[in-house]
């Protein structure tokens, strides 16, 4: 079936470009049949280039820069901006995003003079597209808003179709996948309630993308064979192009090889002849990719490192980051011990540049959130305001009118109320204006909020960080003296101060090791908090859970100190119901407080005398539609002004190297944001600590939290 399938799409590829160099023949026959350089031959070779763009992009160039030019020599203002918007899409195709960004900010300008509001919404789908390739999200999204709004106001179905989809792809490059669906979905509505093809299409290949971003490959190919079909009845070819590279993406990662090399192939083939510069990279991958599996490590080097090369030549991180990884595992596989270190640096190294930029965007998603959720209040209570205003206003006439009809009988009362009412106006007037200057007052103070708190977390980050960096930089640079020492006892024939000196150099080493360790846990434990939870919940047997998790905290201890014997008291309740929860997450905040507890313990161990027996109790209870959970210790507890600190991100009480200071932290946005449940303790120095879980059975309340708490970092 698959091949059949292919077959068809190779079919349809063929007659399509001769359909297409037919059309394209045609215009180019209408340009040379019009040499005159007026309106008429820019309007030809704008639509010249616009037909051309799929299979002939240099000409496609040509056209578009020698219509602009011409345009400019006879002052033809809309034949300049279609021109500037053509040439926009085409460096934006390409990845040359500065250039894209340029052309249509003055395609822009133009249209908005020639009040042209439809090609103004198509130049702000295209800065959308431009500001989400440079990873400027939040640009990005408030670029399709503008979008949104023009449609509506026409309104065209098209455009809203386009702009939802790509708000759907700027929602799964920030990790709001709830979100992205949502999108797509609305799109595809609007798309099949009148009929758009072209649109349905754009929405079903981004729920492919998003099944491929969650890793839901097999969901995902339906989608691309989906589209491909669909582009397939529109005569589309870039886009039968793109499913097939989809395709053969996916068919890879199901392990259907044969079926995976045919297609990149072919897909690569077509992409190397529409000079897709940007796109071949991620084809080469594949084809990495699955040699690599069918176990022939020299084609997969081959294809890998012209990726690798391909991504450096453009600068594309996650390009660069994936070929390293596979040119580390073929060089293994090749017995190339050198270059798989080297590759794999270079992964390592890129891999953590992206995991830092993951941080980055999420922080900027949720800048961009909190700022338009304050934007709509304001709304909000600006229209509040103009209502009240509308309603006094209403009455002030009403009384005014009455006042005219007994103007015969009272003239002087009439008097007294139109002046009433003139007063009324100029204190509306003066209302309005302290409205104005609340509410600019009111950003100002939110602008300098969330720069205080971004300033507070950045340093918080960077001691965190400094501290193993510094330690790392030291001992390098100490290990470099040794080992310059080491080579000068070597030739001097000196070996027991070569012994000597080996060892300093190898403690070194391993602190360098031990301090790079705790510079990854503290990277490793920020990402934790910046990732939302995409697992579903399910009842679970709470009993089991902590059970499970108490013994793997034990076992753990065991490896590390096989001497130390501490007490496990169990006290679960017998008939508890099951409960709604996420099972990773709750079974890492068991750990951490299970791990919690034994420290505590083998601490005041350490310190106590001969008769002094450590205990950790677990139990479990269920009251008032709710579950408890308490961990129970009693090591050496803490004293009142350093349990107030608990929850905060980066602190410990552990010494350097032994904790990273967001456990605790993790832990309570898990229950709490996560669950809608709550974390608490009680601690007493010297006697032991005492933590308490509460999880709510109420189903309504925990998906509540759970959407509250959505993407929280």
């Amino acid at each position: 079936m698959k091949t059949l399938l292919l077959l068809c799409l190779l079919g349809f590829l063929f007659f399509q470009a001769k359909a297409q160099d037919s059309v394209g023949r045609h215009w180019q026959a209408a340009v040379e049949a019009h040499p005159q350089r007026d309106t008429g031959r820019v309007n030809r070779l704008n639509t010249l280039a616009f037909v051309q763009r799929a299979n002939a992009p240099q000409q496609t160039k040509a056209a578009y820069e020698e219509a602009l030019n011409l345009s400019r020599e006879i002052g033809y203002t809309f034949g300049e901006a279609r021109a500037l918007l053509g040439l926009g899409f085409y460096y934006r195709f390409r990845n040359q995003y500065e250039l894209s960004l340029a052309y249509t900010n003055k395609a822009r300008k133009l249209f908005i003079r020639l009040n042209d509001r439809l090609h103004e919404i198509s130049c702000l789908y295209n800065l959308s597209y431009t500001a989400s390739g440079q990873g400027n999200y939040a640009q990005a999204m408030a670029y399709s808003f503008q979008g949104l709004k023009l449609a509506d106001a026409i309104p065209s179905q098209k455009w809203l179709t386009l702009l939802n989809t790509q708000l759907g792809n700027t929602s799964i490059a920030l990790g709001e996948y709830q979100k992205a669906r949502q999108y797509f979905v609305r799109g595809l509505k609007l798309a099949r309630g009148v009929g758009d093809q072209d649109g349905i299409a754009h929405c079903v290949s981004g729920l492919g993308e998003l099944c491929r971003i969650q890793g839901q490959w097999a969901q995902a190919r339906s989608y691309f064979e989906q589209g491909a079909v669909l582009a397939k009845e529109l005569n589309n070819q870039g886009g039968v192009t793109m499913s097939m590279y989809s395709i053969a993406d996916m068919d890879e990662r199901l392990g259907n090889y044969q079926a995976a090399f045919s297609a990149a192939f072919r897909a690569l083939q077509r992409m190397k002849q529409l000079d897709d510069v940007g796109r071949i990279p991620l084809v080469q991958l594949i084809l990495a990719r699955a040699y690599l599996d069918t176990e022939q490590p020299d084609s997969a080097w081959a294809y890998g490192r012209a990726a690798l090369l391909a991504g450096q030549r453009t600068g594309n991180k996650s390009t660069i980051r994936d070929a390293s990884d596979v040119l580390a595992q073929a060089s293994v596989d090749r017995r190339r011990f050198d270059d798989a270190y080297r590759y794999l640096a270079l992964f390592v190294a890129y891999r953590d540049s992206l995991d830092n930029q993951e941080v980055t965007r999420r922080t900027a998603a949720l800048q961009y959130q909190y700022a338009l959720d304050k934007k709509q209040s304001q709304i909000q209570l600006l229209t509040h305001n103009q209502q009240l205003i509308r309603q006094q206003n209403r009455q002030q006439r009403l009384l005014l009118l009455g006042s005219l009809a007994v103007l015969v009988i009272v003239a002087g009362l009439s008097v007294l109320l139109w002046r009433n009412n003139r007063q009324n106006q100029r204190s509306n007037a003066q209302l309005q204006r302290q409205q104005e200057e609340l509410q600019a007052t009111q950003a100002q103070l939110v602008q300098a909020e969330k720069l205080a708190a971004l300033g507070e977390l950045t340093a918080g980050i960077a001691h965190e960080i400094q501290n193993p960096l510094n330690f790392v930089t030291n001992f390098a640079d100490v290990s470099a003296d040794i080992s310059h020492e080491l080579q000068t006892e070597a030739r001097a024939g000196n070996y027991q101060e070569v012994e000597e000196l080996a060892n300093e150099l190898e403690q070194n080493l391993h602190k360098i090791t031990q301090h790079g360790r705790r510079a990854s846990a503290i990277v490793k434990g920020m990402l934790e908090h910046a990732r939302p939870s995409t697992s579903e919940r399910k009842p679970t047997d709470l009993n089991a859970l902590a059970a499970e998790h108490l013994n793997l905290a034990y076992e753990s201890l065991r490896n590390k100190a096989p001497a130390f014997e501490v007490e496990l008291i169990r006290d679960f309740e017998a008939g508890l119901e099951p409960v709604a929860l996420v099972p990773p997450d709750i079974g890492r905040v068991l750990l951490n407080l299970y791990t919690n507890a034994f420290y505590a313990v083998q601490q005041k161990a350490a310190a106590a005398t001969a008769h002094y027996q450590p205990e950790v109790q677990v139990s479990t209870r269920q009251n008032n539609g709710q579950v408890e959970l308490r961990v129970r210790d009693n090591g050496l507890g803490m004293p009142a002004e350093v349990a107030k600190k608990v929850f905060q991100p980066f602190f410990t009480t552990k010494p350097p190297g032994e904790g990273t200071g967001l456990g605790l932290s993790l832990s309570y946005d898990i229950i709490t944001k996560g669950h809608g449940g709550t974390l608490t303790f009680e601690s007493r120095e010297g006697e032991g600590t005492e933590v308490l879980i509460t999880l709510p059975l109420n189903q309504a309340k925990v998906r509540g939290a759970a959407k509250k708490g959505a993407g929280i970092v």
